[in-house]
């Protein structure tokens, strides 16, 4: 069941953002891998900002934190092994 309040990308960004990586001008995605594209994208978003917020609430010592770039870098490499 699919929630009306998700944020997520649309997947006409997504296939922009292909286009620019693809070497052929006639290459193309079909509309089910743009779909799972998006899909994933929305879920890889979503965990670095759940573990960029952990991060952050551990710099504040538990309190509230504003989100900064450094928690981010922090969290990346692993976020990259991760996925």
């Amino acid at each position: 069941m699919e929630e009306d309040n998700v944020l997520t990308f649309k997947n006409e960004t997504i296939n922009s953002v292909f286009k620019t990586q693809w070497k052929e001008n006639g290459t193309k995605a079909n509309k089910d891998a743009l779909v799972l594209a998006t899909e994933l994208m929305r879920i890889f978003t979503v965990e670095a900002v759940h573990r960029a917020v952990d991060e952050a609430n551990k710099d504040a010592g538990g309190g509230s934190q504003t989100l900064q770039v450094e928690h981010l870098e922090k969290i990346l490499p692993q976020l990259m092994l991760d996925f």
